[in-house]
């Protein structure tokens, strides 16, 4: 090879070297700076750092404005307004992506390269903007709603009313141009036919499905009775769709469902109750005053919810029976008084009790099988107002007070200063009559009328709990 040869090869291998070590240095200094000829939205950022691109893109954004004409009323909106927003950091972040290209170097210096800034859009805030311009230019529509009717066992539905809605290329376009070139730009509304977010079909589904759920029976057994869900408290427990949602299939509130499960099973709950004997001088059961009989709670009620929920969502009839945790009951056992084992009331020994005898017109206080005190004729109720028949005990007394109440013709009486009253049941009281002078015969409003005496020693007698047993 010849050495003019050598020189040229010499020549081009050298001039590339020289080349690239020009190229390096151009890369290092533009590595964190926008390339030559770079703009974002036509304003040239070149040789900015990414802050002071970032700054100039904020500021921008910021001041830019949008001219809206809607019918006769025109108002400037920041684009956050209208729903729209400039992601500054995506924008950024699009014009650096060149920086990552060793071509982008080389074309940088004999072309330009205009970034569009990176829109974000507010969906919430953007279709506030439209129903208020919708609203202000008269031409709002309704949604279909769903409600309870008046009787609060069904629902019924309003339909909705056609509107117009904003034609997205008289806003929505225009001002995603302007927030894409940084530019202020002006948007005259205009309409279109716009659809309700909910339609009548749709809430009419709705109401239709919710009537149907409503209709499905629903019934908690206790094992005594059966207790049905009114169509008014089943209807309270459907979750009504949020305003502007779409309807979809009705739901339950299982809290509420619980609420009602638990209220039934308040009513089966039982405490135990103890019985009561009373027993010879053998120990032979004479007489029982008081069935034993043991309480229990109803342990089955988050189950009975579930069930009764998914029955409902399903239009499938549910009967469902409590079971439940039992505390067992005891007996009360109480030795006769020897001499009362067929009295009126088998007191035990040393137990005080009255006895109101309506056959005799009569009343006889007790201690145990022996008489303390009577008999004495009193005035029990009349036909139309007689005395109540069984065994009972003094809950309340009162030394002087007003009595009232109705008569046989349904009438009303007062009487006032009664004295001395001992009540056994309801209002059924021994008591005072100072004003009658004689007794033995039926005649009072259903109370024992006594001599204000006997009454005054019944009543330091009869202590709250002293039984009190009437009858024939």
């Amino acid at each position: 090879m010849g050495s003019r040869r050598k020189a040229l090869l010499g020549a081009a291998v050298a001039v590339p070297l020289v080349l690239t070590g020009a190229g390096t240095a151009y890369a290092t200094h533009y590595s964190d700076r926008a390339l030559p000829g770079s703009a974002v939205g036509g304003t040239s950022v070149a040789g900015q750092t990414r802050e002071q691109v970032a700054a100039s893109v904020r500021e921008r954004a910021e001041a830019l404005t949008v001219t809206v004409h809607n019918g006769s009323a025109t108002r400037t909106a920041h684009l956050r307004d209208l729903g729209y927003a400039v992601d500054v950091d995506a924008t950024v972040e699009a014009l650096f992506a060149a920086n990552h290209r060793w071509s982008s170097y080389a074309t940088s210096l004999v072309s330009a390269r205009d970034v569009d800034a990176v829109v974000a859009t507010d969906d919430a805030a953007l279709g506030a903007a439209v129903d208020a311009l919708v609203e202000e230019a008269g031409e709002s529509g309704k949604d279909a709603t769903i409600a309870l009717a008046k009787d609060k066992k069904s629902f019924v539905v309003t339909p909705a009313v056609a509107g117009r809605t904003v034609d997205p290329a008289s806003l929505q376009d225009v001002v995603a141009a302007a927030a894409r070139d940084l530019e202020p730009a002006t948007a005259t509304v205009a309409f279109t036919t716009g659809s309700p977010d909910v339609s009548t079909a749709a809430a009419q589904e709705f109401a239709d499905a919710a009537n149907a759920l409503v209709r499905t029976p629903l019934v908690l057994s206790d094992g005594e009775e059966e207790h049905a869900a009114a169509a008014r408290t089943k209807a309270g427990w459907v979750r009504l769709p949020a305003a502007g949602a779409t309807p979809g299939t009705p739901a339950l509130d299982a809290a509420k469902v619980r609420a009602w499960v638990d209220s039934v099973a308040k009513t089966a709950k039982r405490d135990a109750r103890t019985g009561l004997r009373y027993l010879d001088t053998a120990g032979t059961v004479r007489k029982v005053a008081t069935e034993k009989r043991d309480g229990r709670t109803v342990k089955n009620a988050e189950q009975l919810t579930a069930a009764a929920v998914a029955a409902l969502g399903s239009r499938t009839k549910y009967t469902g029976t409590f079971t439940y945790t039992t505390a067992k009951a005891t007996w009360e056992d109480r030795r006769i008084a020897p001499g009362a084992e067929n009295l009126a009331y088998p007191a035990g020994v040393g137990e005080k009790w009255i006895d109101v005898n309506l056959s005799r017109h009569t009343m006889t206080a007790y201690v145990g099988a022996d008489v303390v005190y009577g008999p004495v004729a009193m005035v029990n109720g009349s036909a139309e107002k007689p005395t109540v028949t069984g065994t009972f005990a003094v809950y309340y007394k009162n030394p002087l007070m007003t009595m009232r109440g109705s008569n046989a013709d349904g009438t009303n009486y007062e009487t006032p200063n009664v004295p001395w009253s001992s009540f056994f049941h309801r209002g059924f009281a021994l008591h005072g009559a100072p004003w009658r002078s004689s007794f033995g015969y039926s005649a009072s409003h259903g109370c024992v009328n006594l001599p204000v005496p006997v009454a005054k020693w019944v009543y330091d007698f009869a202590t709250i709990g002293t039984t009190v047993t009437s009858h024939y």
